[in-house]
């Protein structure tokens, strides 16, 4: 049987830097990686690409800290969004750069996975060839969130006789759609639009289908926003604009003063609804949504305050609200009754002729991988029914004292879910294995700075395996109750948003890495000056050599005797 020190599932963002890390800070270890995909890149392997994908980032927000996406290399401009295939490239050649791909087993799935009671993990692979089964001594899941399709189902779908499919398999799916004259695109969500906007480039005319019960309209912003006309995707990383998100954690960024203030006062509280409003209808104006009845469709149903990472950027080379108002993308608010041959027919009685129906109805946010061996808690809290509820209801408590705004929460269309969020320590650890050390999830969490939320989380999965974290909850109620209060909160922060299943990072993004950071004993506040601290975005390359810091630390501590953290 084969046999590792480490196993990455899933060379995506998150896969490829944990893989990485690990490599670079062990340059002797057994490591393999399980791709199920023909090629890295997770959402921008070559399976998924299609013309006109583009990055929701614009480039050097959407780049690993130390692998620099220069112009001269893949020729993406300042302030431009990155083709999907040039994302797809930079992502190989990340990992050539740094020797993870050598160790990459693409086209192999990852069954079943089981728990020993050494403390091991045996893991059944396929590929196409063979079987088999391997073992390593740590586990690393990188699967993320965008890796199991949520494919809804209707009455009588099998007679439709045309291409119906997720949005996963757009790129695959391409060939059938060339003479599609007219295409049903279900979903609201930024995937909705990237695809409803690809067909009419190509000819076809789109009939968009959000639900009345669902989430709504996605939040989706102009690249430059503020009467400043501030880039977006800059503006969720600078340090005084997170103060503004009610954040469990925030303190961790070492302004607990003005975060108590925004969220614990009542004129501070003023000052927080004062910046969304004004973002929001920013928004709202820049887009002309109420300037035409077609694009009042559009408009989201609630604050952006409650949105989450959901919240996106117009991308396009051509202007997207055109279509709409030109009826090359037609709108209906309206459930799916049924569907008959080419034509699908809403609740409402209007039948829409489709030569295609694609459905971009999101993802199932949690891990697809099946464990064993893990015994009746699996990865949740050691609790019974009734214990976890009394927690839940503490966390709530703490909450709300904490961020007396939640409590005004927005009048939702759709019944939220009733199951509990994932409940992992620091969002990347599930809390029986806190004290084990061989498991760890990476890109469990939406977030709008995925390139550095993966950097910073693989390094920190590293010291965490070998020990080394200086800071770490240790009591089992210590655990319980950060694992509580951090999960918890993100039901009540984005009930709009993936808050009920899991994190949604927006302004939280910046805070929740000085955590990170902080836990290895690494430099958080990394600007120039006080000034530039408060005031310029964290951008990924503002990070560049924490990986070496850490190794110095290390090294420094090795040299002085020092115990080396969390062992």
């Amino acid at each position: 049987m084969e046999s590792y020190d480490v196993v990455v599932i899933g060379a995506g963002w998150f896969g490829l830097a944990a893989a990485k890390t690990y490599i670079q800070l062990h340059s002797e270890a057994r490591i393999a990686v399980f791709e199920s995909a023909e090629s890295c890149g997770g959402t921008w392997s070559k399976n998924r690409l299609y013309p006109g994908l583009k990055s929701n980032n614009m480039v050097d927000t959407y780049e690993y800290p130390d692998f620099p996406m220069s112009v001269e290399t893949y020729g993406v401009q300042p302030y431009e969004h990155i083709p999907a295939a040039v994302l797809h490239r930079y992502l190989t050649d990340y990992a050539k750069h740094f020797g993870v791909y050598e160790n990459v087993q693409f086209n192999t799935k990852v069954g079943l996975i089981e728990y020993e009671t050494s403390g091991a993990w045996k893991l059944s692979t396929t590929n196409a060839q063979t079987s088999k089964t391997v073992r390593t001594e740590k586990l690393i899941v990188a699967t993320g969130l965008t890796s199991t399709p949520n494919m809804p189902h209707y009455q009588n779908e099998e007679k439709f006789s045309g291409p119906l499919f997720h949005a996963k398999d757009f790129c695959k799916e391409a060939p059938n759609l060339k003479k599609a004259k007219n295409v049903v695109v279900v979903g609201v969500a930024k995937s909705a639009f990237d695809v409803a906007y690809a067909m009419v480039e190509q000819g076809s005319t789109v009939d968009l289908i959000i639900r009345p019960n669902g989430h709504g309209p996605v939040w989706i912003a102009p690249r430059f926003v503020t009467p400043l006309k501030k880039r977006l995707d800059a503006l969720l990383n600078v340090r005084w604009m997170t103060w503004m998100a009610p954040c469990p954690w925030g303190a961790e960024d070492g302004y607990a003063g003005p975060r108590n203030f925004l969220h614990g006062t009542a004129i501070g509280r003023m000052l927080v609804d004062m910046f969304w409003k004004n973002l929001g209808s920013d928004v709202i104006t820049s887009n002309g949504y109420d300037s035409h009845p077609e694009l009042k469709k559009l408009k989201p149903w609630n604050s952006a305050f409650w949105i989450g990472s959901g919240l996106s950027i117009l991308n396009y080379k051509t202007d997207l609200f055109a279509m709409v108002k030109e009826g090359k993308i037609r709108v209906h608010i309206d459930n799916i009754d049924h569907l008959e041959p080419k034509s699908v027919v809403l609740s409402g009685g209007t039948v829409l002729e489709a030569d295609a129906m694609i459905c971009s109805t999101g993802w199932k946010k949690e891990s697809s991988l099946k464990f064993t061996g893990l015994g009746e808690e699996e990865f949740g809290l050691p609790y019974s029914k009734t214990e976890k509820l009394k927690l839940a209801r503490e966390a709530v408590e703490k909450i709300l004292t904490m961020f007396p705004r939640l409590a005004n929460q927005p009048e939702l269309r759709f019944e939220q879910k009733t199951s509990h969020p994932l409940r992992m320590y620091r969002f990347i650890v599930p809390p029986s294995f806190v004290a084990k050390r061989t498991l760890a999830f990476a890109g469990m969490v939406s977030c709008v700075s995925t390139a550095t939320c993966a950097s910073n989380t693989g390094l920190w999965i590293s010291a965490f395996l070998d020990g080394k974290l200086e800071r770490i909850a240790r009591p089992q109620q210590e655990i319980t109750d950060e694992v509580m209060l951090h999960t918890q909160w993100g039901k009540w922060r984005y009930p709009c948003g993936y808050g009920a299943s899991l994190p949604g990072f927006v302004f939280e993004g910046v805070p929740y890495f000085d955590m990170l950071l902080r836990d290895m004993g690494l430099e958080t506040h990394r600007q120039k000056g006080f000034w530039s601290e408060l005031t310029l975005p964290y951008y990924p390359a503002t990070y560049n050599g924490v990986v070496e810091e850490w190794q110095a630390k290390q090294e420094s501590k090795k040299a002085s005797g020092k115990s080396n953290g969390q062992n």
